[in-house]
């Protein structure tokens, strides 16, 4: 639920000596050297931060702090469960991956085999409003995989 443009990663005070930061400069502290500090987390933390990225990440932790992460889960499973019966019965239109909401994210990949699912895509936002991502999304071997490239 965060914004792009920003990530973390926790890290040991024992590892964090081993490894250099990737970018350097302009940390806010210790503005006087022309060289990293090595006190964390400013070793890692050059030029200025992301604050919108961090104030929406900060929303949207509280978000699922407040409502719940198994119950934001539950109701996820419950309309991919809606969500599946009813297009598995709706003719050219295949599944692809597994059907068992437990195995899979709150993702359903659809292939459209008697259409182009770029033009079925345009339809669904223009005549009902519902946006959808579609495309080879830079991975062009998984869809050969999954039979559904080009």
């Amino acid at each position: 639920l965060g914004i792009q443009g920003l990530g973390g990663f926790l890290i040991t005070s024992e590892f964090a000596k081993e490894v250099q930061p990737l970018i350097s400069g302009g940390t806010g502290s210790f503005s006087h050297l022309e060289t990293m500090p090595e006190m964390l987390p400013d070793k890692f933390e050059s030029g200025t931060p992301n604050l919108p990225a961090i104030f929406g990440l900060n929303k949207a932790l509280n978000y699922l702090e407040s409502h719940g992460i198994d119950k934001i889960k539950a109701k996820e499973q419950q309309l991919m469960t809606q969500f599946i019966n009813g297009v598995s019965n709706i003719e050219n239109v295949r599944i692809i991956g597994t059907k068992d909401v437990e195995k899979s994210t709150a993702v359903v990949s659809l292939d459209f085999t008697n259409k182009d699912n770029g033009e079925v895509a345009f339809e669904l936002d223009r005549q009902y409003g519902i946006m959808t991502r579609c495309g080879l999304h830079c991975a062009p071997n998984a869809h050969k995989v999954l039979k559904t490239y080009p």
